[in-house]
């Protein structure tokens, strides 16, 4: 393992503050005296990254946090036949990547930018509520002076 540290004080939460050595344990890992009692679980990696501790809380049962201050510690072993969440099989990629085949926001094909659709119609992004883009008063009709089409034109 990557991780070693030693108990240092404890917290004004009446839990440990451990400095560590490598890579700082997953937050929610046991942490336990080592190979020994396990003495809680990690809640926060705290300080500057070239000293931070790890703030082990709340405590198990029975474990005297000012007894354990100087003792070794060390992540202790996941618990193996416990039935779990099921491991997740990701190739690196982000969990998005079996949803619909990184095409975002582009029809069927991959072309456009508008889903498959036209700058016509359509929501009322960046528009508040209840307003369609179109002038009060508007219906969509298009306005007549009375008049009709060409053939009331003077000469």
């Amino acid at each position: 393992m990557s991780f070693s540290g030693r108990v240092n004080r404890e917290s004004h939460l009446g839990g440990l503050l451990v400095d560590f050595e490598g890579r700082p344990p997953r937050l929610g890992a046991r942490i336990r005296i080592s190979g020994g009692k396990i003495l809680g679980r990690v809640d926060t990696v705290i300080g500057p990254v070239g000293s931070a501790l790890i703030h082990v809380h709340p405590l198990y049962d029975g474990i005297d946090a000012r007894a354990s201050v100087g003792s070794p510690v060390e992540i202790a072993p996941r618990e193996s036949g416990r039935q779990g969440r099921p491991q997740r099989r990701n190739s690196g990629g982000s969990f998005r990547d079996n949803k619909g085949g990184g095409n975002r926001g582009r029809g069927p094909g991959g072309q456009g930018g508008r889903n498959f659709r036209d700058n016509k119609g359509g929501g009322n992004r960046g528009r508040g509520p209840n307003q369609s883009g179109r002038k009060p008063g508007n219906s969509g009709r298009r306005r007549d002076s009375g008049k009709s089409g060409r053939g009331n034109r003077r000469r």
